[in-house]
């Protein structure tokens, strides 16, 4: 489920994207926005779950800009079983449901799946992606850990999710995503949180060389603003006063 409007995003930043991977790529429903925003673009979809894999291979197989994997990556070539999740799959976790389930209880998950294929990124010889899309439950880190090469030489732009609390045993909250992407030079500039209440979201990280001090300043202090509960609670409110009254505005604008 995509928190971060594409376009908007795009717009904003200036994005030039030619390669794009998406990892967690569930039914692909983020890929009419990818070519939408970036029409010349390469898409290469990874998606373990071997029944979600047929839906993508069904839809997405004769296109010629789109590359199907039927795996996941992570850190180490390797199989492991899933947890899997009855909402199609959205939910799946190679870790351990923890916080997951005091957060959304009418999911429910199952510990028994075929092994899994997980392979490393930067072994795969995909050359030039600009742009990684990651959604793998709590396995985000993993995922990085895997393209090192990658993130070094090529990825501009990255958007996964992120958590505030261990949603699954184990996975890393934001503050370790930071610090992990800080090394390759990207800083955490959007973080949209599901419904403002949740401790999941979306973010969008952007290497440093591609926009302002000023802007690189201004996100580090609004990420450290957001991260005090208290603080974060009063900002919300106070940006969700701010986008009504501009929503009043535009309104007025147009009727008059």
């Amino acid at each position: 489920m995509a928190l971060i409007d594409l376009e908007i995003i795009s717009k904003k930043y200036s994005l030039n994207v030619q390669n794009i991977a998406h990892v967690g790529a569930h039914r692909g429903q983020e890929v009419d926005a990818y070519k939408k925003v970036f029409p010349k673009s390469k898409i290469y979809l990874f998606e373990p779950q071997g029944k979600l894999f047929k839906f993508l291979e069904t839809k997405y197989g004769k296109d010629e800009n789109i590359f199907l994997y039927n795996c996941a990556l992570g850190n180490e070539n390797t199989n492991k079983k899933m947890y899997l999740s009855n909402n199609d799959g959205q939910s799946s976790s190679f870790l351990k449901p923890k916080e997951h389930l005091n957060e959304h209880p009418e999911v429910k998950f199952r510990d028994v799946s075929d092994d899994m294929q997980i392979k490393i990124f930067d072994e795969l010889n995909i050359k030039k992606i600009d742009f990684l899309n990651i959604d793998t439950q709590g396995y985000e880190l993993e995922v990085l850990k895997g393209s090192k090469i990658s993130l070094a030489n090529d990825v501009k732009y990255i958007i996964l999710e992120v958590n505030k609390k261990e949603l699954y045993n184990g996975c890393p909250v934001v503050a370790d995503i930071d610090r992990f992407l800080s090394i390759y030079n990207f800083v955490r500039t959007d973080t949209y949180y599901w419904l403002d209440k949740y401790s999941w979201g979306d973010a969008f990280y952007i290497k440093k060389n591609l926009i302002t001090r000023k802007k690189i300043i201004y996100s580090k202090f609004k990420n450290f603003l957001y991260s005090k509960r208290l603080i974060f609670k009063y900002l919300i409110i106070l940006r969700n006063i701010k986008n009504k009254l501009f929503s009043a505005l535009k309104s007025k604008k147009i009727n008059n």
